[in-house]
């Protein structure tokens, strides 16, 4: 009986060691190895993080089933989703550099006579754009950059009831778990110090651009969206979603 007792016991501490041990590693980079200083990992599932120390190194509780976002600016971001095995074991990630696209500028020069009329004759004529009506006129025009220029006209005649009750549906969830966050959290620290919208995109489960589309919606400007920390995108977010609740609820 004493050996049965002894047995149980000691799978249970097993079983609870298990669920609070910490996946420990090193995050460098790709190219040649280096560490990374200043990392971020942050388990998407229990919204805790930190960040690798000088020489890339870090630890997190997590548990199996657990997901863990490491991500560094400038670099493409890694998931890795947790098992039993991943236990014990030094884990060595490196992360991939993100391709940097210059656009290519091509300018080209004009002799001139010095005679104006006939300057002016040999200038090239642009032709006008061609304007195509497209279903981007409802939805907005979405840039490079990620943002969304709706048209002001079709803004004061839509109703935008409809799509932010869509979207809060479907996110209001994740929106809600992110209340959570205090001050004192890593995750909320790291989210005041990015501007890239990666973290924010993995924890909400949600495109830059479609964050971007609600909010101007929510009447925030371009300029905003721009110079905003995540943690900022982020509380206008909650503000937004708090705003309409009274709204979506007796739609």
């Amino acid at each position: 009986m004493r050996k049965i007792i002894f047995v149980f016991l000691l799978f249970v501490s097993f079983h609870a060691w298990s669920q609070q041990a910490e996946i420990k590693g090193m995050v460098g980079r790709a190219k040649d190895r280096l560490p990374l200083s200043g990392a971020n990992i942050i388990n998407l599932s229990r919204l805790t993080g930190t960040i690798t120390n000088t020489s890339g190194y870090f630890r997190l509780p997590a548990a199996p089933g657990d997901t863990l976002l490491i991500s560094f600016l400038g670099y493409k971001s890694y998931k890795m989703k947790v098992d039993s095995a991943d236990f014990g074991v030094f884990h060595k990630i490196y992360l991939q550099q993100e391709p940097i696209v210059l656009q290519e500028v091509v300018i080209r020069g004009h002799e001139l006579t010095g005679v104006l009329p006939v300057d002016l004759a040999l200038l090239p004529v642009q032709k006008p754009p061609k304007i195509n009506l497209h279903l981007d006129l409802l939805f907005g025009d979405t840039t490079a950059n990620g943002f969304t220029r709706l048209n002001d006209a079709l803004r004061k005649i839509s109703d935008p009831v409809g799509m932010l009750y869509n979207f809060f549906s479907a996110h209001g969830k994740d929106i809600r778990k992110l209340k959570r966050l205090k001050e004192r959290d890593e995750v909320y620290s790291m989210l005041t110090r990015r501007f890239d919208r990666k973290i924010l995109s993995e924890l909400l489960h949600i495109p830059p651009e479609e964050v971007y589309r609600v909010l101007q919606w929510c009447d925030y400007d371009e300029q905003f969206l721009r110079s905003a920390s995540d943690m900022q995108i982020l509380e206008a977010l909650k503000q937004c979603y708090e705003q309409h609740r009274p709204v979506m609820e007796r739609k």
